[in-house]
C-alpha cells in the first residue's frame, strides 16, 4: 500500500518538477544570451572604435609646507596639485567614478584625498585639482634622512601621487564598463615659505604615466 502511495505521489509530482526545470533552463538560457550579447557588442565597438590611453599631466603646484618634526618624525603637508586629464577619443565619452588619489614620499603614503565622480566628453580636456593637507608619521630612520638630505638640498622634494579610478565607457547612447584606470605622477616639488609670503615656485609641468587594467 505504502508503495503505491509513493508511486501515485511521484507520478503527480514529475510535471512540478518538469515546469520547475524548464523555467530554470530557460533562464539560464536567456542570462547566457545576454552575457553573449554584451560581450560581442564590447567586441565590436572596441574595433570599430579603438579606444585610446588617456593623456594626463601635472601643470601647477604649490607645496606651502612639507616639515618634518624632529624625533617624533611627524610630516606636516600641505599640498596643491593641478591636473589635466586629456581624452584624446573622438566617439568615446567617459565616465571616471571611484577616484582616489594618494599622496606618497619615500614610498611611504603620506597624504589621501577622493576626488568628486566626473563624466568627460570626447575630445575634451578636463581639470582635475587636488588638495592633500595634515600630518602623517614617517617609519623609518633611511626616509627621515632622504627628507634632511632633500632639505638641505634647495627644499626640492620628491614626492609621488597616485590616482586610481574606476571607468565607463559611453558610446551614442550605450554605456559599457571600461577598465580601471592607474594614473602615476612623479614629482620634484619645492616648498615655498608660506609664512614669510613666498609666492610658489615656478612648476615644469609633468607628463604622469597611465595604464589600463
Amino acid at each position: 500500500m505504502g508503495s503505491k502511495t509513493s508511486t501515485v505521489s511521484s507520478v503527480l509530482c514529475c510535471p512540478c518538477r518538469c515546469l520547475f526545470c524548464g523555467v530554470l533552463s530557460c533562464l539560464f538560457s536567456v542570462l547566457t544570451c545576454i552575457f553573449v550579447v554584451a560581450g560581442l557588442v564590447a567586441l565590436v565597438l572596441y574595433l570599430l572604435f579603438r579606444p585610446h590611453i588617456i593623456r594626463v599631466s601635472a601643470v601647477s603646484a604649490d607645496l606651502s609646507d612639507f616639515t618634518l618634526t624632529p624625533q617624533t618624525w611627524i610630516l606636516h603637508y600641505n599640498l596643491s596639485l593641478g591636473l589635466q586629464v586629456r581624452n584624446p577619443n573622438k566617439h568615446i565619452a567617459l565616465h571616471y567614478h571611484g577616484v582616489v588619489a594618494q599622496a606618497h614620499y619615500e614610498g611611504q603614503q603620506f597624504g589621501h584625498t577622493a576626488p568628486l565622480d566626473f563624466f568627460q566628453d570626447t575630445g575634451v580636456t578636463s581639470p582635475l585639482d587636488l588638495s592633500f593637507a595634515g600630518e602623517s608619521p614617517i617609519v623609518g630612520g633611511i626616509a627621515a634622512a632622504g627628507f634632511r638630505r632633500e632639505a638641505a638640498a634647495g627644499a626640492i622634494f620628491s614626492v609621488d601621487v597616485k590616482i586610481s579610478s574606476h571607468m565607463k565607457l559611453k558610446v551614442w547612447v550605450l554605456r559599457v564598463l571600461g577598465p580601471k584606470t592607474k594614473i602615476d605622477c612623479p614629482l620634484r616639488l619645492q616648498r615655498r615659505d608660506a609664512a614669510h609670503g613666498q609666492r610658489p615656485p615656478e612648476f615644469k609641468q609633468t607628463e604622469c604615466r597611465v595604464t589600463f587594467f
